[in-house]
């Protein structure tokens, strides 16, 4: 049995659950929907509920936010399962061989990765930022993510063994947005844990207004340098094969470090309504990570200010 799960903060997801339904119903085979609200607006639990009617779907509401990290791991104490299917709540899927083919390839390793894909371009310019960097980042087919299977890895759409993700869970000490698949991944590659790209994307659709997303992008440039401090001894393969951060470290050696504190001080404003405009630049965006890591570095990692 497959044991989808799926955390749910602020988002219907009606659509994807009678999807994943209908698919497990026309295969024959056996799954359970765990779905996990992580205190949501009263619209989207009111609306989400209704799902605990439906034949094998859990459902079950928290009274406060837990975090990324703690949902997801309650979410595999409970699943019944042999393997565990994690999806994020803001995606559908628009293929109706999606569960087939995960269960085609379980024979062929502990961990696949389906990866994920964007719509076409918005017509809203407030959400152009978030959908070009998902186009430019996140949509690669198996063959590149394979290349990079640790770093590639996203826990947006992946399936994992059971008794492999309890060797591993995700790590409770990042809180906030942002990577806690990279720490997974990481976690994954110490355990000697063999990743496998497949083409299943799920299709994107939690597109976040510009001003959201570059506070969710603030929060995640902090997580990746707690994953250093988190991982001391990976720092320096971590540094490898994350770029920004290889990138960064470059930029440190050959002495652009004061620089770059220098662009966060002065330029942000400036940079900022250029990435909220009706033209974004993913390398503009890239260039303002930079600096934000230049903002919270010391050379141990081991204090973070912002």
């Amino acid at each position: 049995m497959i044991s989808i799960c799926i955390p749910i903060y602020n988002f219907d997801v009606t659509e994807l659950v009678d999807e994943l339904l209908k698919q497990a119903n026309h295969i024959n085979y056996p799954v359970e929907v765990l779905l996990f609200d992580d205190h949501s607006q009263a619209f989207f639990r009111q609306r989400n509920s209704l799902l605990a009617s439906r034949s094998n779907v859990n459902y079950l509401d928290f009274d406060f936010n837990i975090g990324r990290s703690k949902i997801r791991n309650r979410l595999a104490d409970i699943a019944t399962g042999q393997w565990l299917l994690f999806l994020d709540c803001d995606v559908i899927v628009d293929d109706p061989d999606y569960l087939k083919r995960y269960i085609d390839n379980l024979s062929k390793a502990k961990v696949i990765c389906g990866g994920r894909k964007y719509g076409p371009k918005p017509f809203r310019n407030e959400l152009l930022l978030r959908w070009k960097y998902g186009v430019a980042r996140e949509c690669k087919t198996a063959f590149f993510r394979q290349v990079n299977s640790y770093s590639s890895f996203i826990s947006g759409n992946f399936l994992i063994e059971y008794d492999t993700f309890h060797k591993v869970r995700f790590n409770e000490e990042l809180s906030g947005y942002g990577h806690e698949d990279t720490l997974l991944g990481l976690d994954l590659k110490k355990h000697k844990v063999e990743i496998l790209h497949i083409d299943n994307p799920t299709v994107h659709l939690g597109l976040d207004p510009n001003n959201e997303f570059l506070v969710k992008t603030e929060q995640g440039v902090l997580n990746l340098a707690r994953v250093l401090h988190i991982m001391p001894c990976m720092r320096r393969e971590i540094e490898k094969s994350i770029k920004l951060l290889s990138v960064f470290r470059f930029l440190r050696h050959i002495g652009m470090l004061y620089p770059l504190r220098w662009v966060f001080k002065l330029l942000t404003p400036v940079i900022k309504n250029r990435l909220c405009s009706s033209s974004p630049s993913i390398i503009l965006l890239d260039i303002y990570k930079l600096s934000l890591l230049a903002k919270v570095y010391t050379p141990k990692w081991k204090r973070f200010e912002y």
